[in-house]
């Protein structure tokens, strides 16, 4: 999962909500006619070559365009939610290690109570976190895609299956690297999450899922469009990019 709690990179919501990464940065309409000038990266890519070598060249070159752009204004917006995340990691790293006797009994009592609960502390609180309350602020400064309660109960249902997942993945962690808090374990366990876990898991599934919520969650029609080779390549990359982005230095 990709960092920044209100930004559009992979995640608006902790850095997946909002990825721009189908129909709001490619036209998939292919049949629309335009002009040259006009053309959609896609619909470069899509073109019948005339010379095959150029062509080839051309395609790789906007596809790069493309995702560079893209990483870049999803980084951008996730700016300054990287960086609260960030800095409110340190300060509870700071109260826990150095409040003492004064925070020590609160921060015991959240692990007992997830002791207590098991998954579903991971489930409800991933949620709360990662699904309500952005999407809360995201509806009421205009970034929330509309209809608002079905895109709001997209975002519960994903968190929650999320935090379900990341505590799997965490408990898998402790079992192969072990639970010590030393600087080869933690690098162990980053390199896993983001070059196991990321690219070849999480991230497939992220690509594909909000393209299915930008294309209007499609059932049958539609569907072809949302796993479009192009556009999904395109997708893949740039989240895979931005998660790496913001998550490497806040997993870390």
């Amino acid at each position: 999962p990709q960092a920044s709690l209100f930004g559009s990179g992979v995640p608006r919501a902790l850095g997946l909500q909002a990825m721009p990464v189908g129909p709001d940065i490619i036209d998939e309409n292919p049949g629309t006619p335009s002009t040259a000038a006009a053309a959609t990266p896609e619909e470069a890519l899509n073109t019948e070559p005339q010379d095959e070598s150029p062509t080839k060249t051309s395609r790789g070159c906007l596809f790069v365009q493309e995702v560079r752009t893209t990483v870049r204004g999803s980084l951008r917006e996730a700016r300054v939610p990287t960086l609260f995340s960030l800095v409110v990691g340190m300060v509870l790293i700071a109260l826990y290690y150095g409040g003492g006797a004064a925070t020590r009994p609160a921060f015991d009592a959240l692990a007992e109570l997830k002791s207590e609960t098991g998954l579903w502390f991971a489930v409800v609180s991933t949620c709360l976190f990662g699904g309500v309350l952005p999407s809360m602020v995201m509806a009421a400064t205009g970034g929330l895609q509309r209809p608002y309660g079905v895109n709001l109960l997209f975002n519960v249902v994903l968190w929650a299956l999320l935090g379900l997942c990341v505590d799997k993945l965490y408990e898998l962690q402790g079992i192969l690297f072990g639970d010590q808090q030393d600087a080869p374990t933690i690098v162990r366990k980053v390199l896993f999450d983001q070059f196991v876990w990321n690219p070849f898991l999480s991230v497939p599934f992220l690509a594909v899922t909000f393209r299915w919520r930008d294309f209007g969650f499609p059932i049958r029609k539609g569907c072809q469009d949302v796993l479009r080779p192009s556009s999904l390549s395109l997708a893949y990359c740039s989240t895979l990019l931005t998660c790496w982005g913001s998550w490497i230095p806040g997993t870390s």
